[in-house]
């Protein structure tokens, strides 16, 4: 499993501990269903029972799959526990998501061009 590890600069603080380090991994399809339920809200307009997705928070939620693990603390994570970093830490964990998917997609491509060359 992919994994990428990175230090917060404030810590996300439990108890008496500021726990730093932080785990991030891809995403597997039980994520994808699991943020999509979640971020599934259902409203009755015109008497009439309707289901939407919230972009925004299916993006949170699939971030919050995504952290394997700050410090001692193991995920799954939630939306809750992401609300209680500081600004700086949450944006470092988005832009490593970044990060991580692009060597994803990489590893991907490069695969894509070694089957097209013969290779394995």
């Amino acid at each position: 499993m992919a994994l990428i590890t990175f230090d917060l600069t404030h810590g996300l603080k439990s108890d008496k501990t500021t726990h730093k380090e932080v785990g991030l991994r891809k995403l597997e399809t039980g994520d994808y269903i699991d943020a999509q339920l979640a971020a599934e809200k259902v409203i009755v307009q015109d008497g009439k029972a309707l289901s939407y997705t919230s972009d925004i928070l299916m993006g949170l939620e699939m971030l919050a799959r995504q952290v394997e693990y700050i410090g001692d603390i193991k995920g799954p994570f939630t939306v809750r526990q992401l609300r209680k970093l500081e600004d700086e830490d949450f944006q470092l964990i988005q832009s490593q998501t970044a990060v991580l998917d692009n060597q994803l997609a990489e590893a991907l491509a490069e695969r894509g061009r070694a089957k097209g060359t013969g290779g394995s």
